[in-house]
């Protein structure tokens, strides 16, 4: 046992050397111009004389093959760490857009520490309960996948809910408008007058406005935070009626009335789908929940799906499968095009 930990902190030691030496990059040599004796060679004779016969013959000493080797292998390591710290920086990117969008005041570092303890924590469940290997890795998986569906649940809800107040606001730009305001003073009013989040999203375009931003570009801000249809289209309305120009508090006005009578429309239609929603979920879960939860029960019968060899497999396969048409099918027949 002993000898086995000092062979795994020797080559503990030895990765870490190597990547210490991968990530100092070593001091820029001073060039040396022609007729000048290097000063590292002048404290030893022989280096000194045979220096000053190359120069003087010119005849110049082969480079290392080793040492050539070597660089060549940093290289390439320096290479592939480059890749890995750009892929880092996208998916991080990526993930602060997605908690900007949600309002969640997390650092992305934070939320990927919360979904390798829950992929951990889902492990070994998968474990303890079925003792397969197979329900490891999908326990696993579904611990790491239950943050982002959080998320993006979160991240609906918030929309939704900014999609019912935007026309509420855009009814009081164009108020402000009409009475000889500019857009920054509309802007403010929605900040103050209105409830979270359109006055949470406004009070950022407020807040980089004052920092430096022109208007276009702290709407353009938003519009990336906020992935809504119809945020987009309104800020498209109102940046092509500023360069175009007119009575830009009446086209706010009627922009604003379009939104509002497409929201209803949905309203209604998520009214009388909703029973049906539920159904579809309902259907679509629970026979996956049964399954589950009859596995740990009687675990004898519910291993022949396993034992049996490829009916088994085959019986599995069609189960979700058809599970997944009947959730698309009952989602196609609710989806209505506005």
């Amino acid at each position: 046992m002993m000898s086995v930990m000092l062979i795994v902190g020797i080559g503990f030691s030895l990765i870490g050397l190597l990547l210490a030496w991968i990530l100092l990059d070593p001091e820029e040599e001073p060039e040396e111009t022609p007729g000048r004796i290097s000063p590292a060679l002048e404290g030893n004779p022989e280096e000194t004389f045979l220096a000053f016969a190359s120069q003087a013959w010119g005849l110049e000493t082969g480079p290392d093959p080793i040492e050539e080797r070597l660089q060549g292998v940093q290289r390439w390591l320096r290479e592939r760490l480059a890749g890995l710290r750009d892929l880092e920086r996208r998916i991080t990117r990526g993930l602060r857009r997605r908690l900007a969008e949600a309002d969640l005041p997390w650092h992305p570092l934070e939320w990927m520490g919360l979904t390798m303890g829950l992929a951990a924590l889902g492990a070994w469940a998968g474990l303890q309960i079925y003792r397969l290997p197979g329900f490891v890795l999908l326990g696993a998986l579904a611990g790491g996948a239950l943050p982002f569906l959080l998320l993006h649940h979160r991240r609906d809800v918030r929309r939704r809910r900014l999609e019912v107040q935007l026309a509420d606001a855009l009814f009081l730009i164009a108020g402000v408008l009409r009475a000889g305001g500019s857009m920054v003073r509309a802007i403010e009013e929605v900040a103050v007058r209105l409830p979270s989040p359109i006055a949470d999203e406004f009070r950022r375009v407020l807040i980089e406005v004052r920092l430096g931003f022109s208007l276009a570009e702290a709407l353009e801000h938003m519009r990336a935070r906020v992935p809504s249809e119809d945020l987009s289209l309104a800020i498209t309305a109102i940046q092509i009626h500023q360069q175009v120009g007119g009575n830009l508090s009446e086209f706010v006005e009627r922009v604003a009335s379009r939104i509002q009578e497409r929201v209803h429309l949905q309203n209604e239609i998520r009214v009388m789908t909703a029973s049906y929603r539920l159904s579809a979920q309902i259907l679509t879960v629970l026979p996956l929940f049964l399954w589950l939860v009859l596995f740990p029960l009687n675990r004898r019968y519910m291993m022949r799906f396993f034992t049996s060899g490829l009916p088994g497999y085959a019986m599995l396969g069609l189960i979700l499968l058809m599970v997944l048409l009947g959730l698309l099918m009952v989602r196609r027949m609710m989806r209505v095009s506005l």
